[in-house]
């Protein structure tokens, strides 16, 4: 579900293999400032981060690589 008045971005992930790697990513996702919603995506590599204002995408990707994966790139 998309929250009014949250903003949307795309993170590529590599490493994820499975549903437990996806909830790994997205618990960690949620730990950072301004996060409201991480969905994350194994078959796809990647995880929608749904955010308020500001997102600091080297927390994201400091958060993602602190839980043993590669954080590729985000449009």
């Amino acid at each position: 579900m998309f929250t009014l008045g949250t903003k949307k971005k795309i993170v590529q992930v590599d490493g994820m293999t499975c549903h437990h790697c996806e909830m790994t990513v997205e618990k960690a996702l949620l730990e950072v400032s301004g996060v409201k919603n991480a969905k994350a995506s194994h078959e796809k590599k990647s995880v929608e981060v749904q955010y308020k204002d500001a997102l600091d995408i080297n927390e994201v990707k400091r958060k993602i690589e602190e839980v043993g994966y590669k954080f590729v790139s985000t449009n």
